[in-house]
């Protein structure tokens, strides 16, 4: 069982020289997958190597599209057992979960959040989905085996939730254009890491030009 969170230190107990020059990202960050084609690997490192394996979800963006509310982006996460997609908005450095989108023009931001609109520095406190979350700190990613394009896309934000009705406090990394990258699960006065990204990559080429909003060249 993973006792200490592989993906990223928390910035409260220290970094690197590089890491702390890395902290300065020069430009906003959307902290979820859009690029179409992109696929992501995710596994649970308290299971043996066997179901493991087994457990393994992958992520990928099947369509990103502009709208007048915002980027619609469309996901399809795989396991062994199935095959199901996701819609969402991304607005505004948040992210909103469509569930039963009509059509891209009448997406708008009225949708579960997923992350508020200003995440994560003008809005860093926020209730959804039936528990409370709040921005912990940026850290900067150790993912072995998960090549990150650009020096900037290292430094991403915990997020921690606590359940309003009871249940397991979590942690979330979230890293700039991926998204979820580490959980990690209070266990037995612990952090446990429950999921961690292991893979990423294109399964087709990129063909989305667009940056989502909140977005900035």
């Amino acid at each position: 069982m993973k006792l200490a969170p592989a993906a990223a230190v928390l910035l409260l107990l220290g970094s690197s020289p590089g890491c702390d020059q890395a902290l300065r990202p020069a430009r906003a960050r959307i902290y979820a997958a859009w690029e179409e084609g992109l696929t992501l690997g995710y596994e649970d490192p308290t299971l043996e190597p066997g179901p493991r394996a087994q457990h393994r979800q992958q992520v990928r963006v099947k369509e990103s599209r502009p709208t007048a509310a915002g980027l619609a982006v469309t996901k399809t996460f795989t396991t062994l057992t199935g095959q199901w997609d996701t819609h969402v908005l991304q607005h505004d450095g948040g992210v909103f979960l469509q569930i039963e989108p009509t059509g891209a023009a009448s997406l708008l931001p009225g949708g579960i959040p997923l992350l508020p609109e200003g995440f994560p520095d003008r809005v860093a406190r926020w209730e959804s989905r039936g528990a409370y979350h709040w921005v912990v700190g940026r850290a900067c990613a150790d993912l072995p085996g998960v090549s990150l394009p650009e020096p900037d896309r290292n430094v991403g934000v915990w997020v921690e939730s606590t359940p309003l009705e009871g249940g397991p406090r979590t942690r979330t990394f979230y890293l700039p254009d991926i998204g979820e990258a580490e959980t990690l699960t209070w266990i037995q006065g612990r952090w446990v890491t429950t999921n961690i990204l292991v893979t990423r990559g294109f399964t087709d080429l990129p063909t989305a030009t667009h940056k989502p909003s909140g977005s900035a060249s």
